[in-house]
């Protein structure tokens, strides 16, 4: 039986967040005051631990179900360059935008940037599933920011939920995909 690269994939970043999750989070998880001092694998690694088992389990399970609603056939390589991408970014944002907070962990603010990437590159493979998941992303989004309903996992996870760390996916994962589109629209053509 082959594995599809996707859901390999899958396991391997799942293996390497169960292994730093053994370890515990608190040698990786963001700081920027420790970032500050120089350790500087917090930018991301502070994305690939969690709070607790069941915050991990909730966060592979976000990850398993973006692979099976969208099917984007990515390997290794390209899962690994979004997420290295999504989750520095989100950390920056923490460090210019939050510099207040102690400390992050948690894959939810990369995942919702990558559900929104990989909606975007199977939209012409699957328009109608891959648009919704686009319209319901930035809905949630948008009542996380300027709602007064709760609609986050905090009661289950055992910690707040800083859903500012889904605002920054999403908004970084739409800079990437404006990029691709100027980049097709203004490279591609123009070599035909």
């Amino acid at each position: 039986m082959r594995i599809a690269p996707n859901w390999l994939s899958l396991l391997l970043i799942a293996g390497l967040m169960l292994a730093l999750q053994t370890v515990g989070p608190e040698p990786f998880r963001y700081d920027g005051r420790l970032i500050e001092q120089g350790q500087y694998w917090r930018w991301l690694s502070g994305h690939l631990v969690h709070a607790n088992w069941m915050h991990l389990a909730l966060n592979l399970a976000g990850f398993a179900l973006c692979i099976g609603i969208t099917g984007v056939p990515w390997n290794l390589w390209q899962w690994c360059w979004r997420i290295v991408l999504l989750a520095t970014g989100i950390s920056a944002g923490f460090f210019l935008w939050h510099p207040q907070m102690g400390w992050y962990v948690g894959f939810s603010g990369v995942l919702y940037g990558l559900y929104m990437l990989a909606a975007y590159a199977t939209l012409q493979r699957q328009t109608l599933i891959s648009a919704l998941l686009m319209i319901f992303v930035v809905a949630k989004i948008a009542l996380e920011q300027w709602s007064s309903v709760t609609i986050t996992s905090a009661d289950l996870i055992g910690v707040p939920v800083l859903v500012d760390a889904h605002l920054y996916g999403v908004a970084l994962a739409l800079i990437m995909i404006a990029a691709d589109v100027l980049w097709r629209l203004f490279f591609t053509h123009s070599e035909t």
